[in-house]
């Protein structure tokens, strides 16, 4: 599969740039990206009057308003042959306000396909779109709620928010509107199932829209040092976290002998809990309307926080080396391959780059992985005036999606890598990791004494009964909310 060997100092920081770029998630070791100051506004009609400055995120308790109900927007009014959202002919009221965290105009090219696409089918002038800058999101959204005045669809996403979202009511359910549609080429199970909560869906997404963390490698570095790429392993089952912090170590060295670590085998950004998630080691999991349960119980939790001892440590050799800029084996990032793709000089994609390939994330046994994805998607926020209008923007937006992303992959990928990304999407879970997304549930205890090279079997000593705790008084708030 080799072309050439092309990797440099440049080449690799180019690499990892491109990896970063249009990503919202952040790293264990990184900052997230700075916040737009204020939010600004793109229309294609008149723009609405500028909103006042956002409220400030609300305090348990307080009231919001109750979700509108799904079976109240039924779909096919005034379709009688409606069997897809892209289907419905004409919409009773087509104008549809939707908010984005940056302005679609020169830089997303299938969202604005899609809304070229929704104006010329429905009128022009018909989508207005709210540039709420990146973060913006939930302050725009409340204030919006609370002035009456909600958008009828906004990006969000789901590894920061949900589903805290749907319990603070900020999201209705799309369960009715989406029911024709799922399963389809543009609106796949997996991917949607990340935003299911109580039996109800919640957000527009697909495997295009949402980002995979994979893990891509460099395969020059591989064959020089007589090593079998992480494909080739993965082929034959033996992708193994033992195999993965193997490499790590070997690779990460000084190669010019000066004294400084120039050259990791795994490159600088990357999540801990996603290597627990592709082998299905859940600490704290959704079961079912909500409900969690505490798996602290399972043995594999001690080998997770013995893997994440191990490889911090190899890590740690390169502390105080500028991680950008050096030479590296694999990288983990939330990426669709693209990124990795051959260019030209100015950064348009000629073809496929041989010298790169992915796999799934490594597994403790080396079976297939769960791919962790940096879920994103569109949702129809509470109170919305036109919510059919909104699912049908956001269906339009995710059939682009679908279509470009694989009319590039087919120029960028070979037929075996194209294969690979959707078996990988087809076994997706989502992120669940910020400690605010389940009231009172902390879900990352341990990592950091992991990383500092406490004993595993210390670590869920000190925390099993700590998150049984915290999980039971969830539920039994939970239980109370439902009236059981």
């Amino acid at each position: 599969m080799r072309k050439k060997a092309l990797l440099s100092t440049a080449l690799t920081a180019a690499m990892v740039t491109t990896m970063l770029t249009g990503c919202g998630d952040t790293s264990d070791s990184t900052s997230t990206p700075t916040p737009t100051s204020a939010p600004s506004q793109t229309t294609s009609t008149p723009k609405p009057t500028e909103a006042a400055e956002p409220t400030k995120s609300e305090e348990p308790g307080e009231a919001t308003p109750e979700p509108t109900r799904a079976e109240e927007q039924k779909p096919d009014e005034g379709n009688a042959a409606y069997s897809s959202l892209l289907e419905i002919d004409k919409l009773e009221n087509p104008n549809v306000i939707v908010d984005l965290y940056w302005n679609p105009e020169g830089r997303d090219n299938f969202e604005m396909a899609a809304i070229k696409r929704y104006e010329e089918k429905y009128g022009a002038g018909t989508v207005t779109v709210n540039v709420i800058g990146w973060n913006g999101g939930i302050e725009a959204m409340q204030q919006n709620i609370a002035a009456g005045t909600p958008s009828d669809l906004i990006f969000t996403e789901g590894n920061a928010c949900f589903p805290s979202y749907v319990t603070k009511n900020y999201f209705q359910p799309i369960t009715e509107l989406v029911k024709q549609d799922m399963g389809s080429s543009f609106m796949d199970e997996a991917s949607m199932n990340n935003f299911k909560y109580c039996d109800e869906y919640y957000v527009f997404t697909n495997s295009a829209r949402t980002k995979p963390y994979l893990l891509a490698y460099y395969i020059p570095m591989f064959e020089e040092n007589g090593l079998e790429t992480p494909g080739e392993l993965y082929a034959k089952g033996e992708w193994t976290w033992d195999k993965f912090i193997e490499y790590c170590d070997l690779l990460t060295v000084d190669t010019d002998g000066d004294g400084v670590i120039d050259q990791w085998g795994l490159g600088p950004r990357y999540k801990l809990q996603n290597f627990a998630y592709a082998s299905g080691i859940i600490g704290i999991e959704e079961v079912g309307n909500g409900f969690l349960k505490s798996n602290w119980d399972d043995e594999n939790m001690l080998k997770y926080f013995e893997f994440i001892t191990k490889l911090e440590g190899i890590q740690a050799r390169a502390e105080g080396n500028n991680g950008w800029l050096g030479i590296g084996a694999m990288y983990i990032e939330a990426i669709n391959h693209e990124q990795l793709a051959n260019r030209d000089e100015n950064g348009v994609i000629l073809s496929n780059n041989e010298d790169t390939s992915f796999v799934p994330l490594p597994t403790m046994d080396g079976s297939m992985a769960t791919t962790p994805v940096w879920d994103n998607g569109y949702a129809i926020p509470n109170g919305s005036k036109n919510p059919l209008a909104g699912a049908v923007l956001a269906s339009m937006i995710l059939d682009e999606y679908a279509k470009g992303l694989r009319a590039e992959q087919e120029i960028y990928m070979t037929p075996e890598e194209i294969t690979l990304y959707y078996e990988c999407m087809s076994k997706s879970i989502a992120q669940r990791k910020n400690s605010d997304l389940y009231e009172g549930v902390t879900m990352d205890y341990g990592e950091t004494e992991a990383k500092e090279g406490t004993p595993a079997a210390t670590i869920v000593d000190t925390y099993k009964n700590v998150v049984k705790t915290e999980v039971q008084s969830y539920n039994d708030k939970l239980m109370q909310k439902l009236g059981n």
